[in-house]
């Protein structure tokens, strides 16, 4: 009887024990999967987020566009519209909204003195199509943003005070519910609305509602005096929560019985990661590594690798994957670590894949027995997910199929040979020996070589447009294998590259003398080498007609921008609108900023409101910290704070603190 209570008793404090352990291990998790969702849902909302203010963009930069017309500036202009003029209009708004109505909005334009709206479909009576879209006049009249919710359409009317419009002007943007929101409807995970003077505008339904309470996230939108309302359904997340943690209980509650199994488990796991670390497999791998590179031979070797062992007497290629752009200037290469291990990882249920790090930007795979449309598959659509999950293009090569091991490095040596012309790969991802073969590819190259060849040119930058011609006359090619069609379409992508550049140096830059730079002259011979010849003396003209034009332009530039900051500190002002301003567009004007200034437009915008931030502080000694952000521009005084602090090393307060007040 004493045994048996005896035994009572320890099993009581065992389950005591038990229950307390599971309990906080439970606990614990929880809040580590709470903390987990709540970042993953902040990710998740500013991705859908960004969308939407894409597409927001997207026609407030399709209005910038159109007012930058000849015949809507005449129909700003004119006290008395022509039926010519009015055509004029009709046409460009039409020919925005064929182009961006799928998108899932179309733009109307009006005059507060004018009885006719113009739209996509025609003229409208003003009073009719207002009435129609259910518009209030006295709304109108008073707000610089209506917004008017529809059956299946959300209206915004955009005046003329917060976008820069000309007096008695305003646009009608008409968003498509089902094409415009796309993104945010069937979300499960929440509910979006948008959110205006307190009140709430349903996505999904012609419904408006008076906000109460403060739940879910405010999220500003891009451009437009409105604000987007999140609100997320954890149910599912606690429902999923739960079934975990019985999961976790059930498993520890099994721990007792599978205490022996756990023992083996770990003395294995140790034995074999002491086999890793052994420095044996250390040699084998860089024996590996050196044999492939060329570096030693096979005889000077000891043992290569368990896996390449096993891989004797099969019929074996090399798959080299490496970093498309090394010399890309905003590469991670942190992010290529990641991407190796998950190339790794992907891999790893083919035991037989044997992997060889070969150095910083590139990695070796050896692949037995696969055709070359299985391989071609499989790496497509690996470098395919990582250029998405981690921000790497990557690309690889495929070597001729071997079966001794003395081929290892000729072997490799033809990847190299194929990624050489990879700047000519017209996007693919897996590059075969019969892409090259005999000397002879498809005289072409991708968008993003031209877009880099544009920009270093409309920079001056002459070194680094060489670079890029190096890269798109590819040495290996064979002048003798290609026929006249295929060097004539290759030169006439050539002539509408340099074409490109010209339009767009006149359009910047009218005091260029683009007349002197003879682009034409590239289509008058039929021979690559002479055509390189030519390419490179007129890229160099132009680079040096841009040197030249921006010493004297520079300084100019520089005093308006000073200017243009001078008198608009104090407003949410962006770099948009700076561009609006010097009548430039935003890439053109973001290069220009930071070449005459010196930084970056951000950078500039806060030490420069920084400076004057501590100017005021002395000044004003009683003034409230969310005055000062707002007369500096900024949106939050939380903002303002955290940008002071970042720059200063202090906090408003402390740069003045027995007599600032921080509210």
């Amino acid at each position: 009887m004493l045994k048996k209570e005896r035994g009572n008793v320890v099993f009581n404090k065992k389950l005591w024990f038990f229950l307390i352990f599971s309990s906080i291990i439970i606990f614990l998790f929880g809040v580590n999967e709470y903390r987990g969702y709540k970042k993953e849902e902040e990710l998740r909302v500013e991705r859908l987020l960004n969308k939407i203010n894409l597409k927001i963009e997207l026609f407030m930069s399709s209005i910038g566009d159109l007012e930058n017309t000849e015949p809507i500036k005449e129909y700003y202009n004119s006290k008395e519209i022509s039926y010519y003029n009015l055509i004029k209009v009709l046409q460009e708004i039409q020919k925005k909204n064929n182009i961006y109505g799928k998108s899932g909005y179309t733009l109307s334009l009006g005059k507060e003195n004018s009885d006719i709206i113009i739209t996509g479909d025609g003229t409208r009576n003003k009073f009719t199509y207002l009435k129609s879209i259910g518009a209030k006049e006295k709304n109108q009249e008073s707000s610089n943003l209506i917004l008017i919710p529809q059956e299946k359409e959300i209206s915004f009317i955009l005046k003329n005070k917060i976008f820069n419009l000309e007096e008695g002007i305003f646009w009608i943007v008409n968003l498509d519910r089902e094409l415009f929101f796309s993104d945010l409807f069937g979300n499960e995970m929440g509910k979006w609305e948008i959110l205006k003077d307190n009140k709430i505008y349903y996505l999904d339904k012609n419904i408006v509602a008076k906000r109460k309470g403060n739940n879910g996230y405010v999220l500003r939108s891009s451009g437009l005096n409105f604000k987007f309302l999140y609100t997320p359904n954890n149910a599912t997340f606690y429902q999923m929560l739960f079934l975990k943690s019985f999961v976790i209980f059930v498993g520890l509650a099994l721990l007792a019985m599978l205490i022996d199994y756990s023992i083996r488990l770990y003395r294995e796991r140790k034995d074999l990661i002491g086999e890793i670390n052994s420095l044996a497999v250390v040699d084998r791998r860089k024996n590996l590594r050196d044999f492939v590179l060329g570096i030693r031979k096979i005889g000077e070797i000891g043992e290569l690798t368990r896996k390449v062992k096993a891989l004797q007497g099969r019929k074996l290629k090399i798959v080299l994957v490496e970093i498309f752009d090394s010399d890309d200037e905003g590469l991670d290469f942190k992010n290529f670590t990641l991407a190796r291990e998950y190339l790794k990882d992907s891999l790893s249920t083919e035991s037989v894949y044997e992997h060889i790090d070969i150095d910083y930007k590139s990695i070796a795979f050896i692949i037995p027995e696969e055709s070359d449309s299985v391989i071609e598959d499989a790496f497509h659509f690996i470098l395919e997910n990582i250029g998405q999950k981690y921000n790497v293009e990557l690309i690889a090569a495929v070597s001729h199929e071997f079966v001794s091991l003395e081929s290892f490095p000729q072997e490799y040596i033809t990847c190299k040979k194929i990624l050489d012309a990879k700047f000519m790969a017209k996007g693919r991802k897996v590059l075969f020996s019969e892409n090259i073969k005999s000397g002879k590819l498809i005289l072409t190259y991708p968008i993003e070589t031209e877009a880099k060849l544009v920009s270093k040119l409309l920079n001056g930058n002459l070194q680094g447009a060489k670079k890029i011609v190096d890269e798109i006359f590819v040495d290996r090619i064979n002048p003798e294998a290609m026929d006249k069609k295929d060097i004539k379409e290759f030169t006439g992508l050539l002539y509408n590259t340099l074409n490109r550049v010209v339009v767009q140096l006149k359009e910047f830059e009218s005091s260029l003398e683009c007349e002197n730079i003879n682009i034409e002259s590239i289509t008058k011979t039929g021979n690559l080498d002479k055509i390189r010849v030519i390419f490179n003396e007129l890229i160099s003209e132009i680079c040096k007609q841009k040197k030249s034009s921006e010493q004297d332009e520079s300084e100019v530039i520089r005093e308006k921008i000073k200017s243009y900051i001078d008198n608009n500190y104090h407003l949410d002002f962006s770099l948009d609108n700076l561009a609006d301003y010097l009548g430039l567009s935003f890439k053109y004007t973001s290069i220009l900023f930071k070449k005459v200034m010196g930084d970056n437009f951000k950078n500039y915008i806060n030490v420069y409101r920084i400076e004057k931030a501590k100017e005021i502080l002395k000044d004003k000694k009683d003034i409230k910290i969310k005055d000062l952000a707002e007369e500096l521009g900024y949106n939050s005084s939380n903002t303002f704070i955290r940008i002071f602090k970042k720059y200063e090393g202090i906090s408003p307060t402390q740069f003045n603190p027995e007599e600032i007040l921080e509210k």
